[in-house]
């Protein structure tokens, strides 16, 4: 039998290292092996992280996170032919720019204010200190050991920094800095630089317990479940990657305003029918009224809603009315 190759689309291709093959395949994660592939295929091209985000489907601002993974295995440098750019930011005039926001995390000692310390890698100690607190501390070098093993792989010089520095500057235990690196593994984010992002944020938070950390993974897993079932219900593609401002409302709706998958509906049939899309502002105002008014059915919401009609119109023929302002959330966008 004579094999041929067809040539259609052999015509066109580009080189990948063997390594990524060898030795990353296991490791990497599907986000982290696309965006390299992309990245590797338009290696004579300028692109930006919102071009790479809109072409492989996840958010733009994980690209960093992705493109990390590569330059730390050494597959990719700060020298390559592609181009990352971010995009262009129109100018403010100092007259017009506007307030910055000032506000602070608090600690709950003594109401000192906490800043968040600014994701900086110059910051890291050098190679010659980092040995020398792995030599002196135990418990930090044990902590090293087992997150090598709940990665998979060694830790290069620059993720053993972070590590040193998370401990030592952001405060963090080692047993808490372990229980972050594990979720990071569980839910698919195991590279350095977002377990550096998330441990910051943790530190402003004052995460610095088993409990503490106990409580917040908690509270991100409700967020994600709570997510998943408004995605679900609403039919959003991507569901994978949400917002801020989708898993903050998702987590209100249903966690803290305990809304069911049929009042969820509900609302969402009611926003599209109205303004012929989803809108998660609009959506969010027409829950936050039923809320308001401790509608928590879809049987006491029709209750409402014919008792309404009836106190005012009682001769008028039948007509459904809103339980809701729509003048009222038709602007509602400060969760958009």
């Amino acid at each position: 039998m004579a094999i041929e190759i067809n040539l259609g689309k052999w015509s066109s291709v580009f080189a990948v290292p063997t390594s990524v093959v060898d030795e990353d395949i296991k490791l990497a994660t599907p986000e982290q092996l696309k965006v390299l592939l992309y990245v590797l295929r338009h290696s004579n091209e300028k692109i930006s992280e919102r071009t790479i985000a809109a072409a492989i489907g996840v958010n733009a601002e994980d690209i960093d996170d992705y493109l990390l993974y590569w330059k730390e295995n050494g597959v990719l440098s700060m020298n390559i032919n592609t181009k990352i750019s971010s995009e262009p930011v129109p100018e403010v005039s100092q007259a017009n720019e506007p307030e910055k926001d000032t506000t602070k995390d608090f600690t709950e000692n003594e109401n000192e204010i906490k800043k968040s310390r600014q994701l900086s890698r110059p910051t890291k100690p050098d190679s010659i200190f980092v040995a020398q607190r792995l030599n002196n501390d135990r418990e930090l070098a044990d902590l090293v050991n087992e997150v090598q093993e709940v990665m998979g792989k060694p830790l290069s010089s620059g993720d053993t920094a972070t590590l040193v520095m998370l401990h030592d500057t952001d405060g963090l235990p080692c047993d808490v800095l372990l229980m972050l690196v594990n979720y990071c593994k569980y839910i698919g984010k195991d590279n350095m630089r977002y377990i550096e992002k998330m441990a910051i944020t943790w530190s402003d938070k004052d995460i610095t317990t088993i409990e503490r950390a106990e409580h917040m993974l908690e509270e991100m897993e409700a967020s994600g479940e709570a997510w998943n079932t408004v995605a679900r219900i609403f039919g959003i593609s991507n569901s994978g990657s949400p917002t801020k401002a989708q898993k903050e409302n998702a987590y209100r709706w249903v966690n803290e305003w305990g809304f069911g998958e049929d009042m969820l509906r509900e609302a969402y049939e009611r926003c599209v029918n109205y303004k012929g899309t989803f809108s998660l502002s609009y959506t969010n105002g027409i829950l936050k009224s039923w809320q308001k008014n401790n509608l928590n059915s879809i049987r006491e919401l029709n209750a409402y809603e014919e008792k309404n009609q009836v106190k005012s119109k009682p001769n008028a023929a039948p007509k459904q009315q809103a339980s809701y302002n729509i003048d009222e959330y038709e602007d509602f966008s400060m969760f958009d």
